[in-house]
């Protein structure tokens, strides 16, 4: 596995004006001089999470529409964006990251930040998870399951004695509060055990780009991994790269190694899971 790289680059020509990421719904509800100016990081945080409870989303696609409701009635406002980051000097878009790090598992990143304060893990419902951070930048994680179809193998299966899991979409968002989505990674698959062994089966693994405009991703990959009899994935991973300029401060450009992926054991329990490099 690659380390964890950061690099940044010089772009002569390219500037992203603050102005220019009017969020997606503001033409249809709400002009600018109609939102409830928000100035500080707190603020916003609370007051989408009390909508987000009220809303109750239970999927992606109602969660996104529920942030759009939101930031067409509020807006981070310039200066409070700028404020930010001219006075943490902040080069990162993933907050409070140790560099040192070979991977970093979003799970245990988040957890360790949860610790100590820096960041908030809400739990929505058991489909929709929002983790906050110290910065203008947030999580969603999404889990849908459902049955899983019936294939030309279960007759081969029934005979070895397998079951099949549930199958599973696993989905890890970040965002940030220009309403601008930095990254979305899906893995779907489910798996096959009977008590002895696991099987990994992948449905698909797929990405979403974001609205920044310094954007590659490469060396993308999905499949699966079985180790031993007691251990398995289904993946999707790659190296992505992006950055963002907010009014004409703090180019970023940032590589970063992905990986959305699930794992399944021989008892048929499945974990969802995500880490960055």
């Amino acid at each position: 596995m690659g380390k964890f790289k950061k690099s940044l680059f010089s772009i002569l020509g390219f500037v992203l004006i603050l102005s220019s990421f009017t969020f997606a719904t503001e033409s249809k509800t709400a002009s600018a001089s109609e939102k409830n100016e928000i100035n500080s990081i707190q603020e916003y945080q609370d007051l989408l999470l009390v909508t987000l409870k009220i809303s109750n989303p239970q999927d992606e696609e109602q969660l996104e529409n529920a942030v759009d409701q939101f930031n067409s009635k509020n807006e981070f406002t310039e200066n409070a964006l700028t404020k930010y980051y001219v006075e943490t000097n902040s080069k990162t878009i993933l907050p409070n990251v140790d560099n040192t790090k070979k991977e970093l598992d979003m799970d245990k990143y988040i957890q360790s930040n949860v610790d100590i304060g820096q960041f908030t893990t809400h739990k929505l419902n058991e489909n929709i998870s929002v983790t906050f951070t110290n910065t203008p930048v947030y999580f969603i994680e999404s889990t849908t399951e459902e049955d899983t179809p019936p294939t030309s193998s279960d007759v081969e299966i029934a005979a070895a004695k397998y079951k099949n899991t549930k199958t599973y979409t696993h989905s890890y968002t970040a965002k940030n509060f220009l309403n601008m989505k930095l990254f979305t990674v899906k893995t779907k698959g489910y798996f096959q055990y009977n008590g002895t062994d696991v099987k990994p089966k992948l449905n698909d693994a797929w990405y979403t780009r974001g609205f920044l405009s310094i954007w590659q991703v490469s060396n993308w990959q999905k499949s699966t991994y079985k180790k031993g009899s007691n251990y398995a994935e289904v993946y999707g991973r790659g190296n992505f790269h992006f950055g963002l300029e907010i009014n004409g401060y703090g180019l970023v450009v940032q590589d970063q190694y992905i990986k959305v992926y699930l794992t399944g054991n021989k008892k048929g329990t499945v974990y969802k899971k995500t880490s960055v490099k």
